[in-house]
């Protein structure tokens, strides 16, 4: 039983940290998006706001990631023997 309080506390760090995770990028990609409206095409840090956009949303995915396994929620369902499953 102790082994599944760990489990359960992980998963919560993780959801709590998720959730952080995606309040700050919310700001970011806001902030990004803004000043992509505002540079001009031609200005060359606008290549730079594009590759900051292009790692927040890598972020994004990541704590979506996060977030399905504080769910306990496969992105992708695998088979697996009812044997494999209750191996200790």
């Amino acid at each position: 039983m102790e082994q599944l309080t760990n489990s359960d506390r992980a998963c919560a760090v993780a959801a709590a940290a998720a959730h952080d995770f995606n309040n700050e990028l919310t700001v970011i990609i806001s902030g990004v998006d803004g000043a992509l409206v505002a540079v001009p095409a031609e200005n060359p840090a606008r290549a730079l706001l594009l590759d900051i956009q292009a790692a927040a949303q890598r972020c994004v995915w990541k704590a979506s990631g996060l977030l399905n396994f504080s769910a306990r929620v496969s992105p992708h369902p695998v088979r697996a023997s009812f044997e494999y499953l209750i191996e200790p």
